[in-house]
């Protein structure tokens, strides 16, 4: 446990500014907690110990009675707010800790899942670069004796009027992994600032929905985050097929029978172009890492 990276003695360092010579940006980074004591610390230091000079970090704890308050006293000095308080559920922790956030970049980050060591500098990094509203990165779990175990099969083509539609579902293509993704706070500012809480499972994706109304969801080919994989995590004991239906209805997707015959029709060569028609000839925009160039660069290309 020791060797993993958050244990490390010292913060990383930054320069004082981006490649491009600007401030770093904002980032507000909010935590909601319950009864999560053997994971949290793991959390918070893999936020802290990446030295961004320009953090705000929010731990909004929903009153747990295990050792988790005592492990974020220990790291309150470092921390922009907490709380710990009876709440309304995660949903409801998460929008309290929205208020309290004033970052130009935002995210948030449960309290059993980790970032990666560079995770918030490259983030900053490409939204200045690019001035990119909406990114994630590669879907990523941290398993047994933790071992990062990138998902190969995770998609990587994201495209905002499919996102609407409903073809970005876990049966179809695939959604995006939550804690690998951040949104500029103007975006957030768009749709409202305030998660569905009527939702107990699925409110991020009904937010990436309404982003999708906005701008394009860029993927970044990086590991940026790691969803902890274990038997009490909460998506596993929850049924997320009526909420998945809830929203079908609230955004108006296709129908699933034409969304899987679209998907199906899109592999087959001579049917591809009239599909690509009828979905308005969607593209997807990637960040890869160009060995020639030595540096991150953007490219958008077909989607299907």
């Amino acid at each position: 446990m020791n060797s993993f990276w958050v244990w490390r003695e010292d913060k990383i360092k930054l320069p004082d500014a981006t490649p491009d010579g600007k401030p770093w940006p904002k980032i507000s980074i909010v935590t909601p907690s319950y009864n999560q004591g053997q994971y949290i610390e793991e959390t918070i230091r893999s936020v802290l110990m990446q030295g961004y000079p320009n953090l705000e970090y929010i731990i909004i704890d929903g009153g747990s009675t295990d050792n988790t308050v005592e492990i974020i006293k220990q790291y309150e000095q470092h921390l922009t707010y907490w709380v710990s308080e009876k709440d309304n559920g995660q949903t409801h922790a998460i929008n309290k800790g929205f208020e309290k956030a004033t970052g130009d970049i935002l995210a948030y980050l449960n309290s059993d899942d980790v970032y990666m060591p560079y995770t918030l500098r490259l983030v900053a990094e490409l939204f200045s670069k690019f001035n990119i509203k909406f990114l994630t990165g590669h879907r990523s779990h941290l398993v047994d004796q933790d071992v990062i175990a990138p998902l190969p099969t995770a998609t990587y083509k994201f495209n905002s009027h499919l996102y609407q539609k409903g073809f970005h579902v876990q049966e179809l293509m695939g959604w995006n992994q939550q804690p690998s993704t951040f949104w500029s706070a103007a975006l957030f500012n768009k749709c409202g600032r305030e998660f569905n809480e009527s939702m107990q499972c699925s409110f991020d994706i009904d937010m990436w929905i309404q982003f999708a109304k906005h701008t394009e969801l860029i993927y970044l080919r990086s590991v940026l985050a790691m969803m902890r994989q274990h038997a009490e995590q909460k998506s596993r004991t929850l049924n997320l097929i009526n909420e998945v239906q809830e929203q079908a209805k609230r955004h108006k997707f296709y129908t699933l029978w034409w969304r899987r015959i679209l998907v199906k029709c899109s592999t087959i060569p001579l049917l591809r172009k009239i599909v690509r028609a009828l979905l308005q000839d969607p593209t997807y925009s990637i960040i890869d890492w160009d060995p020639i160039l030595n540096a991150w660069s953007m490219k958008t290309k077909p989607m299907i």
